[in-house]
């Protein structure tokens, strides 16, 4: 998330809720990818996490596969 300003290493304040609103970054649980940090991005139904780093690739859910919005991201503590 370093074009979000997220550094290796930061610890990141999570508001918990389900509900998120395209452009929002959000802590998603995807699948067998575990917990993810990315900018949801919504169009119509569909959903695609976007990453705020170049070497990360957008992660598109798959509506069969375990898909959840855990919490919004809404501050960080900069540990180093």
């Amino acid at each position: 998330m370093i074009e979000a300003g997220i550094l290796d290493g930061d610890l990141i304040g999570v508001h918990p809720t389900p509900d998120a609103e395209h452009g929002q970054i959000v802590v998603a649980r995807v699948g067998e990818e575990g917990i993810t940090v990315k900018r949801l991005h919504r169009k119509g139904r569909s959903l695609r996490l976007m990453p705020c780093n170049p070497t990360f690739a957008p992660i598109d859910p798959d509506p069969t596969e375990d898909f959840a919005v855990e919490g919004l991201y809404c501050g960080l503590i900069r540990t180093v």
